[in-house]
């Protein structure tokens, strides 16, 4: 199953790498809320980092989208 072939990977890697997403969708700090929500679920991500000028500036997760609605 897939959930056991994550499982045996987390356990047995060595490097962050190696379990680490490397297709990262981000956003701008100027992203409507809206396109924020339709990104997580189309992606079914639970968070998105927020960039500025290719810098990491912060996270926006799924509660924090909640609160702001």
């Amino acid at each position: 199953s897939s959930t056991m072939a994550t499982e045996y990977t987390k356990s047995h890697a060595r490097h962050v790498a190696e379990v680490m997403t490397t297709k990262v969708a981000t956003v701008a700090e100027d992203t409507p809320l809206a396109d924020i929500a339709d990104l997580l679920e189309k992606r079914r991500i639970k968070r998105v980092p927020v960039v500025r000028e290719g810098q990491l500036v912060g996270i926006v997760s799924r509660a924090n989208l909640i609160r702001a609605l």
